[in-house]
């Protein structure tokens, strides 16, 4: 493709400028020329490898009232069919039939287009009579600011919402799974099915993509050293920890899981695996297999590998096995190289990594300049008492000691472990309500430290949800902004949550409206929420129809300056 264009372009340069006459269209002629040559570069480009392109798209008529329940049929005439290919529901021809969307409330609709040249858009009305048709060109690598229309038609006024554009077959994954952020980057991952015998036997590739700001994932990294498939029976996965980052590669604990297939199958067995992307080459990975004992198994039983506390510890890594039966989950030490250098249950008294609170306890604290891997000491959590009583190990030798966190009266007791955020240690107390406090960091180094909070509450931060122990279950910062996500449930199945917002380093925080309906899927995954700039973002998957299927979407939505949400939400775009 790259010599087509050289050559193209040096055709076209080798022309001579001189003012053309309207007799100058003859094809003989050399304007004649120049428009075939376009045309055989917009014909190259439909042969070109796949891509597909997404459009979020709004119609109204001439007094800008939406199209309620209108319909949309559309369609693209590809250059690369004009010999009379006959058109199939996916292109399984060569072809793609024309696809339809009924329109929203608002008169939106997401628009699917998998192949390249003419797309042709017909609109009609709740009464099925057509108002308004539009046509724009589809090409590899269009964008919604290089997007324009050929031609409109009728009373019909034509919006475009977003645009992505993806190659690849990156659009069609049927995974969708956020994986966390590291080093400033928020990392997905996605599956795309590779090969198609039947509905019980096929294969798929896995990527993890990564983006600096939550909407445009310029870096893509497929997965390799693993055998994704469903057949025979059974079917092999994988599950992910959240990203970490050791100053230049982002590491991953994966689980390459084999369980008899329907989901949910039974447990067969699996491959502890560490995958590493370059920060320099992120199109280049490595594999390797993890060297943990014979009976750990990353991430079973549950299928919640993000809850489960993953860290770069100056030097060191914290991965999160579970042990023989799948009772008994022990974070566990790693020195660089991977090898084991000690189970901090065993070796420090850590608690077990347990889903609801335990897990939570695992911070990294960082004072003075020196990382402290902090968690809980007691089995039994000390939620409800006036003192939290959490172990910390320094990363200059692991030596530990206790701390001991303490209300300091006036009948608070701990609803939450300590976060440290931004330079903070911050918790929920309960009282009459559950508010949020702060706690200096002053004297935390000291040998066995009692840390009582500071005087005053953060402002605002006062929370009516069911005191479900405990409720702050992540915080995510970036710029000059905190947001402290609140959920009743660990694994935010059938959740309640409310998010709190405070942007004048913890002197105050204030609630967030909630996630707007439209277009939403509920949330499952505390790190479908990251905050890049300033701003959260809220990242998940749907469904859009096509009147013969449905073919899935990419959605983030991000907070405004003011903290309200944006009116629409954004487009995924990968590169």
């Amino acid at each position: 493709m790259k010599q087509l264009l050289t050559i193209l372009l040096l055709i076209l340069f080798s022309f001579q400028c001189k003012i053309f006459k309207p007799s100058d269209l003859d094809p003989s002629q050399d304007l004649g020329t120049l428009q075939t040559l376009l045309r055989y570069l917009a014909l190259a480009d439909a042969f070109n490898t796949y891509s597909q392109t997404v459009t979020f798209m709004k119609f109204t008529d001439s007094n800008g009232n939406p199209y309620v329940n209108g319909i949309v049929e559309y369609s693209v005439f590809n250059e690369a069919d004009e010999n009379g290919v006959p058109v199939s529901p996916f292109g399984e021809s060569g072809n793609i039939q024309p696809y339809t969307v009924t329109l929203d409330t608002y008169g939106r609709g997401f628009l699917f287009f998998s192949e390249r040249g003419i797309a042709k858009i017909t609109v009609k009305n709740s009464g099925n009579a057509v108002v308004g048709n539009a046509s724009f060109r589809v090409y590899n690598g269009i964008t919604k600011q290089s997007f324009f229309w050929l031609t409109q038609s009728g009373p019909t006024q034509f919006f475009l919402e977003d645009l992505a554009n993806y190659r690849n077959r990156l659009g069609t994954s049927n995974v969708f799974t956020s994986l966390g952020s590291a080093n400033g980057r928020q990392f997905l991952y996605l599956q795309i099915q590779t090969s198609y015998t039947s509905s019980t036997q096929y294969s798929s590739t896995g990527y993890i993509i990564s983006s600096a700001d939550g909407e445009n994932y310029d870096q893509v990294t497929k997965v390799d050293g693993v055998n994704l498939k469903v057949d025979s029976g059974y079917e092999t996965f994988l599950k992910i920890s959240k990203p970490m980052f050791n100053g230049s590669e982002y590491v991953f604990f994966l689980s390459e899981e084999r369980a008899t297939y329907p989901a949910p199958g039974t447990y067969q067995s699996n491959r502890n695996l560490i995958f590493k992307i370059h920060q320099s080459f992120p199109s280049t990975s490595e594999v390797i297999n993890l060297p943990i004992a014979s009976d750990a198994n990353l991430y079973r039983p549950d299928m919640f590998p993000w809850i489960y506390p993953a860290y770069y510890f100056s030097g060191r890594y914290l991965v999160t096995p579970t042990y023989s039966s799948g009772t008994q989950t022990r974070p566990t030490l790693l020195n660089e190289n991977f090898a084991v250098n000690q189970d901090v249950v065993l070796g420090f008294s850590c608690a077990v990594a347990e889903p609801n609170l335990t897990a939570l306890s695992y911070q990294l604290v960082n004072v003075g300049g020196t990382e402290y891997l902090q968690c809980q000491s007691s089995s039994s959590p000390p939620l409800g008492n006036t003192t939290y009583q959490v172990r910390s190990l320094d990363s200059v030798g692991l030596s530990n000691r206790i701390v001991t966190f303490d209300t300091g009266g006036g009948g608070y007791t701990f609803q939450t472990p300590p976060f440290h955020v931004r330079g903070k240690l911050v918790a929920l107390l309960t009282n009459s309500g559950v508010i949020g406090f702060t706690f200096p960091t002053d004297n935390y180094a000291g040998a066995s430290p009692t840390i009582s909070r500071n005087a005053s509450q953060i402002t605002g931060f006062t929370t009516l949800l069911a005191n479900g122990n405990p409720l702050l279950r992540s915080v995510k910062s970036s710029g000059n902004a905190d947001f402290f996500i609140l959920s009743t449930q660990p694994t935010f199945a059938a959740t309640t949550i409310e998010i709190y917002r405070s942007t004048d380093s913890l002197a105050s925080a204030f609630p967030l409206p909630p996630i707007p309906n439209e277009y939403n899927s509920p949330i499952a995954n505390a790190e479908q929420l990251q905050s890049a700039n300033g701003k959260l973002n809220y990242s998940w998957s749907i469904y859009g129809p096509i009147g013969i299927g449905s073919l899935p979407v990419f959605l983030t939505r991000f907070t405004k300056d003011d903290g309200n949400w944006e009116d629409v939400p954004r487009l995924i775009k990968i590169r």
